[in-house]
């Protein structure tokens, strides 16, 4: 296969450690319909089910709102919640995963493979982008994650 025309496949991904239980942090990732009161990063409506096809506006910083249809693929309560979708010839799995650490709090990797035969021209003039969007999403889910916890408890896990 020529080189211009070659299929790349390239992942990006951001972890961050939420000072909570993964069911916690669960709960905030699926409530979709709260997205707008702390998800700059993404908007989501439909059903979080495997084979579902959602409706995702991704507003990636610096960068033009782009309208989305992933279709789940996995939902594991507590542990993983995937998609994928296609952009401009460019193929995306997406997945959130959250792992139990030894202290009970959550590491959450937000997580994206993209490929075809686009992926590296795009990927260099936009990953650094794309890696700073994960990285605010996951700082706002983690901040939300901690607030919800306070709310309930009436202190702070911070």
């Amino acid at each position: 296969m020529p080189e211009s025309v070659r299929e790349t496949m390239t992942e990006v991904s951001v972890s961050i450690n939420i000072p909570a239980a993964p069911a916690a942090v669960w709960s905030v990732l699926t409530d979709t319909d709260a997205y707008s009161q702390w998800n700059t990063l993404l908007s989501v409506r439909g059903e979080l089910a495997v084979g579902e096809t959602v409706t995702v506006w991704l507003s990636t910083p610096g960068l033009p709102t782009v309208p989305l249809s992933p279709e789940i693929t996995a939902v594991e309560p507590e542990q993983a919640l995937r998609w994928r979708s296609r952009l401009f010839g460019i193929r995306a799995e997406h997945a959130f995963l959250l792992k139990r650490l030894d202290d009970g709090s959550t590491q959450f990797v937000q997580t994206e493979q993209f490929s075809g035969a686009m992926v590296a021209p795009v990927l260099d003039r936009f990953e650094r982008r794309i890696r700073r969007g994960f990285e605010q999403m996951n700082v706002s889910l983690r901040r939300r994650v901690i607030e919800l916890d306070a709310d309930q408890t009436g202190h702070s896990t911070k």
